[in-house]
């Protein structure tokens, strides 16, 4: 009977045992594969378990149990509603406010909840699907701080300018921040050609307390990249292989033969005394309006005609990462490819590239090393090579601009009889720009570089625990040559249409001659670093202290232009001492010292060292109980400050500033015969003082976090004083007779704000996020030394470094204001049409004297960045809204005045009696000098607002589910993704990007737009 009642016991409750021990298994992911160590856990049950190596977990729920919880740090926490079957995929999203975060500073490492220093960070995943060449490209409007301008998109020199909270330097070089990568320093061109595939994080160090540990060289804000290193595991391959389309973001317009013949004609009759220009017959301008005549008769888009609309880029790279607890280690192998933009002109049997192109080859290997219980050892491997390629036949976008080289009747694309034809209408007589592209040649530069560093750690705790001593030794050579195969003179014919026959262009080869090999030497340089330093990390219950202390040594050496410059042979040489220390309460009170002395020897001995302090501190108000009792929602509550001073010895002019310079000069001719004597003259006077620039920087900062680190904000304030700036006297009399070196004198102001706005969440399966940067910086030059002008709006000093001077618009000479207006000087005649400037000192007259402060800088002193991403499952998309305000630019020469220029549409918009009233061009005169010149009268009629807002980058994805994966795949994921893909701006004087550097013609390779698809695959 008893054994009857058990066994119907265990039939009614095995079924609610079965429902209370549910097991659920699945995988874990993140874009890029299988994600270890994310716990996993059920919601209101103390249930939990952690994913493998291989992101697999498996986990029992108890009874009613539905809702997994998904956590890492570093990654947004998930919540997935259990399935009643089958097996749960779940892929988590980078967090870029986790407060528990650990980000890379300067020689360390730092957790976001206890940094007292101004610094952003962001994920080497987060970029890495942005289809462009460079790191730096990448990051505009992702960090607050940022501030970057691409001037170019030709291949292999696209990489953006970049400043760290702005400009505080009046010298050119004096903005560019120190570069750090695995602790060594890097040059701009270094960075650029990084494969963003072996980047794990990238921080920008920005105040004081964050960038006085690199002394002298930490001025300008600093950033840290940190590659990525091996893990624990069995091998993980990565693959991700890319292929895009780009065109440029501004497609040029210029008008054809018969409209620019018209406003040739026009511009003849609106200039007095020109005997130099015929204008157009009405027969000729009849032939251009039917093309009925193309060889006698030309009429050529020369842009149309050169540039095609789409070039392609390709891109592939290999990871493995894995290894054991005793050696870890992590390979990187990529390929880049970027074609330019040019049809292709090749020559029959010439087999020559003469289009732009850039090819990239990277190898990277990361290797740790567990020696002993205590002692770890890394070596790191880097190698790259790169090949840029471009025409002989020069910037070609000039060509197509200039007016003088080509126009659209200048010649026919070709003659008749497959022949070359030239400009015979141009002073140049050059060949056409098809013909000097097919058979001109081309200019390879080749530079490879190769980067090694050992290092190794060492634990003290036989001493004391939480001590150990680091070294390392790294080696950076740049070996950097050219090649050209060139033709320097081309056959190329005049085709007579009346009488079907060909004139050979004077002094032109009759046929094609043989390239000529040349080879030359760029570049040959090598930097050695040795560091050692003592860290100090221990925990006393509540209270923690990281100390460092660190010995730094670099010593630089180049040999490039060896026969003017000898000194390149002698090595630059770096070295220095830096103290750290910190200490935190609770992580509650936070307290950071540093001091760095180090020197350079451009400096004289007794100059060459300083002493650079820093403290900063921070109270973290959640840890309050009266603040955590009531405001639970709160995580972080930071308030921070710092305040430091910090160096730079980017400095113009010669390495030696304190020196003496004497030049070798031609030499005289002594005697009756040629006997030639070598001469030497003194150059500029030495400066005994010469010492590197100086920064007081101020740094005060708010950190918050609330809602489970749903929304965060980070705010910061700077206030930094550039002073001791070395700049060339301007108040020294020209009648001294020597030029001077640089002195120790200029004094510039630099202040700012910085936001930065997280918020993410979820809606069911669905995570979304939104993140918006804004910084804003305002400089002001305090002291420079300017010699007091005639009028007071003709000073400098008090305005932003690199203030442009011009004239004020005020409308155009009418036949009304004509006689009353003031005259430009020099007594050229004006006319109606013309541009009208204001008169500041009343004298009515137009010259120097009335130009003042317009426009502002070409450096945006406003840049911002809105993020939106999201996630459903399997899908994700990414989108950022980037743009820059509070600066302007100006194009002058070829890019836009007539006559210099092609005929644009814009130039339909001049002045003429019929148009007054809506005007937005000058008249039209082929007088290259007159008021209406941007070249010889910059104004704020063409120095204009740049402001622009671009769809930066767009990014769709799909991973498939682990179900459909074929063969040992253990992540697949499909993309596509755009740069540059919109562009807006308020103007329409240009045909010019935004971002193109002003004062010139505008004329740079343009900047590209690229749609990309890609593919990337995990084993």
């Amino acid at each position: 009977m008893k054994r009857s009642i058990y066994l119907l016991l265990v039939m009614v409750a095995a079924p609610c045992i079965l429902v209370a021990q549910t097991v659920v298994s699945g995988i874990v992911k993140n874009a890029e594969g299988p994600l270890a160590g994310v716990t996993i856990s059920e919601k209101g049950s103390s249930h939990a378990a952690q994913s493998d190596q291989d992101g697999r977990f498996r986990i029992s729920l108890s009874r009613g149990g539905n809702v997994l919880v998904f956590s890492s740090v570093g990654y947004i926490t998930q919540e997935r509603t259990v399935e009643a079957s089958g097996e749960l995929e779940v892929i988590l999203q980078s967090n870029v406010q986790d407060i528990n975060e650990v980000v890379v500073v300067g020689y360390g490492t730092t957790k976001k909840l206890t940094s007292t220093g101004a610094l952003s960070s962001i994920k080497g995943a987060d970029i890495r699907q942005i289809p462009t060449a460079n790191v730096q490209n990448t990051l505009a409007g992702r960090l607050p701080g940022f501030v970057s301008v691409q001037r170019s998109g030709q291949p292999g020199r696209d990489a953006s300018d970049f400043y760290i909270r702005g400009v505080s330097s009046l010298n050119p070089d004096g903005n560019q921040p120190l570069i750090i990568v695995d602790d060594i320093e890097y040059t701009y061109e270094q960075l650029s050609q990084i494969n963003v595939n072996e980047i794990e994080s990238i921080s920008i160090l920005k105040d004081a307390s964050t960038t006085a540990v690199f002394g002298i060289k930490g001025a300008n804000g600093v950033l840290v990249v940190k590659t990525r290193r091996g893990e624990s595991g069995k091998p993980k391959i990565n693959i991700r292989l890319e292929s895009g389309a780009q065109s440029p973001v501004t497609r040029l317009k210029f008008l054809d033969a018969y409209e620019s013949a018209l406003l040739w004609n026009e511009a003849i009759a609106n200039t007095a005394g020109d005997n130099t220009n015929q204008p157009f017959s009405p027969e000729a301008l009849e032939h251009f309006r039917l093309g009925d005549a193309p060889y006698a008769y030309p009429d050529v888009n020369w842009y149309d005609r050169i540039f095609r609309p789409m070039s392609f880029q390709r891109n592939s790279n290999v990871d493995v990462t894995g290894g054991s607890e005793s050696i870890k280690y992590f390979i990187s192998g990529g390929a880049f490819s970027q074609d330019g933009n040019l049809y292709n002109f090749e020559n029959n049997g010439d087999q020559v590239n003469n289009n732009y192109y850039y090819r990239r080859f990277n190898l990277r290997s990361n290797l740790d090393v567990q020696a002993t219980k205590s002692l770890q050892l890394r070596l790191d491997f880097r190698a790259n090579f790169n090949r840029i390629n471009g025409p002989r036949a020069g910037n070609i976008v000039g060509e197509v601009f200039n007016f003088n080289k080509i126009r659209p009747w200048s010649a026919p694309f070709l003659n008749p009889n497959g022949s070359y034809a030239y400009a015979g209408d141009t002073q140049d007589l050059s060949p056409t720009i098809n013909a000097r592209l097919a058979t001109a040649g081309y200019r390879l530069d080749r530079r490879n570089d190769l980067n090694i560093l050992f290092g190794g750690t060492q634990d003290l705790d036989v001493i004391t625990e939480g001590l150990s001593f680091s070294t390392r030794i790294a080696y950076a050579s740049v070996e950097s040559n050219g090649r050209e195969q060139a033709r320097d003179n081309l056959p190329a014919y005049k085709y007579f249409p009346e009488t079907d026959s060909y004139q050979l262009k004077g002094g032109a080869p009759y046929v094609l001659s043989p390239y000529t090999l040349r080879a030359y030497q760029v570049d040959y340089n090598s930097r050695v670093n040795v560091q050692a330093n003592f860290n100090y990390v221990k925990s006393f219950g509540e209270h923690q202290i990281n100390s460092l202390l660190l010995y730094n040594r670099e010593s630089y050496n180049t040999k490039g232009d060896l026969q003017s410059n000898f000194v390149n042979w002698i090595p630059q040489n770096f070295q220095g001492f830096t103290f750290r220390t910190g200490y935190n309460y609770n992580e509650k009170y936070l307290v950071d010292i540093t001091a760095a002395y180090n020197g350079s020897d451009r400096f004289q001995a007794d100059k060459r060292y300083g002493f650079f302090p820093a403290v900063s501190v921070g109270y973290n108000l959640a840890k309050e109980s009266f603040i955590a009792d009531k405001f639970d929602f709160i995580d972080l509550l930071k308030l921070r400050a710092s305040y430091g001073v910090v160096g730079s010895d980017r400095v113009l002019g010669d390495r030696y500033l304190f020196q003496q310079v004497y030049n070798v000069g031609s030499g005289y001719s002594f005697g009756e015969t040629h006997q030639g004597v070598g001469t030497i003259s003194e150059g500029n006077l030495g400066n005994s003082n010469v010492t590197w620039e100086k920064q007081n920087s101020f740094d005060i900062g708010l950190d918050l976090s609330v809602l489970k680190n749903r929304f965060s904000l980070v705010v910061d304030y700077f206030h930094n004083v550039r002073y001791d700036q070395l700049v060339t006297s301007q108040s020294l009399p020209l009648n001294i007779g020597v030029g001077v070196s640089p002195t120790n004198i200029a004094r510039v102001r630099n202040r700012g704000v910085e936001f930065e706005l997280n918020y993410n969440d979820h809606i069911g399966a669905f995570n979304y996020n939104v993140k918006g940067v804004l910084t804003h910086f305002k400089n002001k030059v305090l002291f420079q030394d300017e010699p007091a002008p005639a009028f007071p709006w003709l000073r400098l000093t008090g305005h932003q470094v690199d203030q442009p001077l011009g004239y004020v618009f005020d409308g155009f000479y009418t036949e009304e204001n004509l006689a009353d207006s003031p005259k430009p000087a020099g007594g050229y005649e004006v006319q109606p049409g013309d541009l009208l400037y204001k008169d500041l000192n009343d004298d009515g007259v137009i010259d120097d004297f009335d130009r003042t402060a317009i426009g502002r800088p070409d450096v945006p002193n406003t840049s911002f960045g809105l993020t939106l991403g999201g996630s459903y499952k399997g899908f994700s998309f990414n989108v950022l809204l980037q743009g820059t305000t509070g600066y302007s630019f100006s194009v002058q020469g070829s890019g836009i005045e007539p006559f210099q220029s092609q005929f644009q549409p814009i130039h339909q918009q001049r002045w003429t009696p019929e148009t007054a009233s809506t005007a937005r061009f000058p008249r039209l005169t082929t007088n290259p000098t007159t008021i209406n010149s941007p070249s010889s009268y910059m104004s704020d009629f063409w120095l204009i607002d740049a402001t622009y807002l671009r769809l930066k980058t767009v990014e769709l994805g799909y991973q498939l589910p682990d179900r459909w994966l074929p063969f040992k795949m253990n992540n697949a994921r499909l993309y596509m993704s755009g740069y540059n893909l919109l562009t807006w701006t308020n103007y329409s004087l240009y045909q010019q990007d935004p971002e193109v550097t002003s004062n010139t013609a505008g004329d740079a390779y343009q900047n590209q737009r690229v749609v990309n698809l890609g593919i990337q695959i995990g084993l």
